[in-house]
């Protein structure tokens, strides 16, 4: 009794040891199941258990997909599998943050009008907009698939963060292992991030149709779920979905480094924590990407080489992206430097063999092998909440690890095997290495090998090895090719080793005579020696500077603001003083602090300015350049809560040039597609600055109305039938409707913050000013009718080339014009425009500005002041403030600039001759006391850029003669936009 007693405790007791591996397998099999404990022990091999830990000689247990244990003298349990990887090196496989792997999901083909404004899904309780996908989960679309975890194994990965990569918001991630068990046994992490972008994907919905429209509807998202969550009177899964992801983190893919700062202004407003899958440029904004204290998913796909073969090829590729080619493989060890978090995805290389190789370059350029392992595992682990499960290799966590035969980054390293969860994946067999001393004597010569070193008899070869035929697990055969004197061997050899190390190997020896001498070499000791000997590195100096912006005329330092005395010039004030003739001017700490004759101060750069004109830098009121990705969010009507400042583009090019016609400052509008469109950007042209440097601190708002022929869609085509309105009648009443809902919005208490509402708000308790695209009197009577039944002005009307019909009105109303010179009959609605037009309106005492609404008329509106004189008779201080002081007091900032007055900023331009020249050219422009364009460093300038992009081109073509693939991808052509341009796709086609 006593021993079946004993028998059924034991029993009992065994079944407690085997229930929990039985209580978690709820899926059902077809048979028996084995509850036995399955152990694999690897013995003999460097484990790296981080990135600062390793153990020499050490052995790791996993059991059931986890490790068990790690070190050295581990018992090993019976039945045990044993892997013997003596030789070789252990580390925590990788972990990629940005993938889809496994996603199942694909967006519905949507049926009907391709210009609908709201979602095919707006019948059911779902958001209104098809680029917010916050619902969507990707736990729920998740099938490990076998074909694709082979490319991760190859590469090293076992653990990726996946999601629905599609929209602005793309629901939540989940955090998978690359091993092809049942999805439900492959999942980490369900809901461990949510996804975010500013690229609409597959929405078909016109809105957003722009960068600026794309980051308004993010932040009116954030609004509205946070609104949604509070109220029960509506449901909405979209929103609901998105309130539940308010604080959770998220991966936000950005597509370059000024996304990045554009994703950060988000974070910071709506205090989320976001990651950043950056581009590889972050080099670019070391300093401003620091600040944002935000770490980085930073992918290692360099830019191959471009298929230049003649002058003319040259001339498809921007100086930015010949720079970008050699700058690239430096921008993890410059990320390191400079502090900033990240890791690393291999998002963007086509195979593991370019994955490889990219960590290889970056490691020849400054980042050293302990910090690339982190990037590739610790780091993700903890972005992502997963280090406890993974990023390491350490008793409990995942068996997650890779082995190679080398030490990880070298070149000639193979990996051999990845392991996820527990699996094995066998990617190559081990490559057999001369490890070792080996002797041999035959009865005519004695024979010794020892690392790549050959000796027979006295003589001594160093061979060269070189793989030949297909390696598999038992058999090897190395090649190797040796020298000495007028005598020439080679060997082959057939290494008998499942490890790889050669033990013993049958020899066969051919001499140059072609007379073979065969044996059989035996180990007689370990060596560290190799017969493929350790490669030197050589590491090539960069020729392409690190410079702000990154692009042609960069600078390499931050400007400095400079104490100068401006000696004896001809001084334009655009004050009430008018123009002094030999006057000095003082500059110091960016404002100007004297204005008389003989002027003296400590420490002050002199500038002899005899002969030359010194005025107030030029002020363009109507500008399109430094926008990014769409000047019009034209997909609606009113589009008030889109701001241009979100979407400063400080590498413009056209920055520099209007640097070079004397501009320095510049509203940025909206274009106009519609009548009330987004607001306004007002910055100095500070190049070399970042975006949010280039605004003008404390600035007045404004924002773009338009009337006419572009916002009822007059010459958009057969397609722009659906948007209201269509008619001038309808654009009065989408205003009217606007104000009105904006009065109503501001009667209400509890209420859901509304972007656009909000900035129609601003206009109405004039907090924020209308610059008006105008053309028609009978248009221009009807804005200011309705403006004065609600209460404020219209701030300017901008183009308003029949304002000499009603300039009397429009003084009455306390408008502002701001005009072109001449243009005229290039539409229908300007048939009867005239060049008097800007003459008429200042007469009649309107305040009149020309300005530009083009990239290359911004470069001469000297020119376009100068017109003002020749056609309207105007003296020439009257028509230069046209310029200057007029549309700085347009724009409210005529307290900080537009004229030359102590305590202004110093915003000056030195000419060589009367501005209104045409023979007058810019020598100096200052900005802040800062000389952002000077003509001698120019010429320099030119001549340096164009030997860069020669020695960059050489290095080019130097590299495809090494063996690199190369790239015919073009650069992409510079947006220049205008008032009318639709969208970035229109303009790209038209430039083609």
């Amino acid at each position: 009794m006593i021993f079946k007693l004993r028998i059924f405790i034991f029993a009992f007791l065994s079944w407690l040891v085997v229930l929990p591996a039985l209580a978690q397998k709820y899926f059902p099999e077809n048979g028996p199941a084995n509850p036995s404990l399955r152990y694999v022990a690897i013995t003999g091999a460097t484990i790296v258990v981080d990135a600062v830990t390793r153990m020499e000689g050490a052995t790791m247990l996993v059991k059931n997909g986890k490790i068990e244990a790690i070190g050295k003298g581990i018992a090993i349990p019976k039945g045990a599998q044993l892997i013997d990887m003596s030789g070789k090196f252990i580390y925590p496989a990788f972990i990629d943050l940005y993938t889809n792997y496994g996603m199942q999901w694909k967006p519905a083909k949507r049926e009907g009008n391709e210009n609908q404004f709201v979602s095919s899904k707006s019948n059911m309780p779902y958001g209104w907009n098809e680029a917010i996908r916050a619902e969507l989960n990707a736990v729920d679309y998740f099938a490990p698939d076998k074909k694709d975890a082979e490319e991760w194994h190859k590469k090293g990965i076992a653990t990726v963060a996946t999601h629905i990569t599609d929209g602005i918001s793309r629901g939540t991630g989940c955090v998978v292992a690359t091993a092809t068990k049942p999805a439900h046994e492959a999942i980490i992490s369900p809901r461990a991030f949510a996804g975010l972008s500013f690229q609409k994907g597959s929405s078909q919905q016109p809105y957003p149709s722009s960068l600026m429209g794309s980051i308004a509807l993010l932040r009116q998202t954030y609004f509205d779920a946070q609104w949604h969550a509070k109220q029960k009177e509506q449901q909405n899964i979209t929103l609901d979905a998105f309130a539940g992801q308010i604080g959770l983190k998220a991966i936000f893919d950005a597509r370059n480094v000024k996304d990045i700062l554009r994703a950060n202004a988000v974070a910071k407003e709506f205090n989320q924590p976001y990651i950043i899958k950056g581009n590889g440029d972050e080099y670019r904004q070391l300093v401003a990407i620091k600040e944002t204290g935000l770490p980085l998913i930073v992918p290692v796909n360099f830019p191959k080489p471009f298929d230049i073969k003649t002058p003319l090829d040259a001339e498809a590729y921007s100086t930015t992206d010949l720079m970008h080619w050699e700058m690239a493989p430096y921008n993890l060890a410059m990320l390191k430097n400079a502090g900033i978090a990240f890791c690393i995805t291999s998002q963007g290389c086509e195979s593991a063999s370019v994955f490889f190789k990219n960590l290889l370059k970056a490691k020849q350029n400054g980042i050293n092998e302990n910090e690339l392992l982190k990037a590739l595992t610790e780091t993700p682990a903890k972005l992502i909440n997963i280090w406890n499960e993974t990023g390491s290799l350490q008793k409990g966590k995942l068996a997650n690890f890779i082995i190679t035969d080398q030490p990880l980054f070298e070149e000639k390293t193979t990996l051999l095997e990845t392991w996820s969860m527990g699996e094995r994946y066998i990617q190559a067999t081990p490559r057999a290495t001369w490890d070792g001393k080996y002797t041999s004597t035959n009865p005519s010569k004695t024979f010794s090998i020892e690392g790549n070193k050959l000796k027979v008899d006295n003589i001594t070869y160093t061979f060269k090895p070189e793989e030949t035929g297909s390696p598999t697990v038992n058999a090897t055969v190395i090649s190797a090719y040796a020298s000495a004197g007028n005598i020439s061997w080679r060997l082959d050899a057939k290494v008998v080793n499942e490890a790889g190390k050669v033990e013993y190997a049958d020899v066969r020896i051919f001499d140059s005579t072609g007379t073979s001498s065969y044996f059989t070499a035996n180990s007689t000791g370990n060596d560290s020696t190799r017969i493929d000997s350790a490669r030197t590195e050589k590491t090539i100096a960069r020729i392409a500077p690190l410079c702000f912006p990154f692009t042609d005329y960069g600078w390499t330092a931050e400007p400095q603001q400079q104490i100068i005395i401006f000696k004896n010039a001809t001084v334009w004030t655009s004050e009430k003083e008018g123009i002094l003739k030999e006057t000095d001017v003082a500059i110091k700490g960016g404002k100007i602090v004297a204005i008389g004759k003989n002027l003296s101060l400590g420490g002050a750069k002199i500038i002899d300015a005899t002969g030359k004109h010194l005025t107030a830098g030029i002020i363009d009121e109507h500008s399109h350049i430094a926008i990014e990705n769409g000047v019009n969010e034209g997909t609606q009507a009113v589009t008030a809560e889109v701001r241009i400042g979100d979407a400063v583009d400080h590498m413009d090019i056209n920055i520099y040039r209007q640097l070079a016609g004397g501009v320095v400052a510049a509203q940025l509008l909206h274009g106009s597609a519609n009548p009330i469109g987004g607001q306004s950007a007002l910055i100095k042209l500070r190049w070399g600055f970042t975006p949010e440097q280039m605004k003008i601190a404390g600035a007045a708002g404004f924002i773009k109305f338009a009337l006419g022929e572009n916002v009822k869609q007059s010459n958009w085509g057969d397609r722009a039938t659906v948007r209201y309105p269509q008619t001038r009648m309808g654009v009065e009443q989408v205003v009217i409707d606007a104000f009105t809902r904006a009065r109503e919005y501001e009667k209400l208490k509890l209420k859901r913050t509304d972007l656009e509402l909000e900035a129609l708000l601003e206009i109405l308790n004039k907090n924020r000013f209308i610059s008006c695209h105008s053309y028609v009197q009978s248009e221009i009577n009807m804005l200011m009718h309705v403006c004065d039944s609600f209460g404020f002005n219209v701030n300017t009307f901008t183009h308003i080339l029949e304002g000499y019909k009603v300039a009397d009105k429009m003084k009455t109303h306390g408008v502002y014009a701001s005009t072109f010179a001449d243009w005229w009959a290039y539409k229908y609605e300007v048939i009867e425009a005239i060049p008097y037009n800007a003459a008429i309106l200042s007469k009649m005492g309107v305040l009149t500005a020309i300005n530009s609404d083009d990239a290359e008329m911004g470069r001469r509106l000297n020119h376009e002041a100068a017109k003002i004189v020749k056609y309207g008779n105007i003296n020439e201080v009257d028509a230069w403030n046209m310029v200057t002081i007029n549309p700085a007091t347009m724009l409210h900032i005529d307290n900080i600039t537009g004229s030359i007055k102590v305590g202004k900023d110093a915003d000056l331009v030195l000419w060589t001759d009367n501005p209104l020249s045409v023979y007058a050219r810019v020598l100096q422009t200052y900005v802040d006391g800062r000389c952002l364009y000077d003509s001698v460093r120019d010429v320099q300038q030119r001549t340096e850029i164009s030997q860069l992009r020669m020695a960059l081109i050489s290095r080019m073509i130097e590299a495809v003669q090494g063996g690199e693939a190369t790239s015919n991808k073009r650069s992409r052509r510079q947006m220049v936009y205008h008032c009318d341009t639709e969208t970035e796709e229109m303009e790209e086609l038209l430039n083609d």
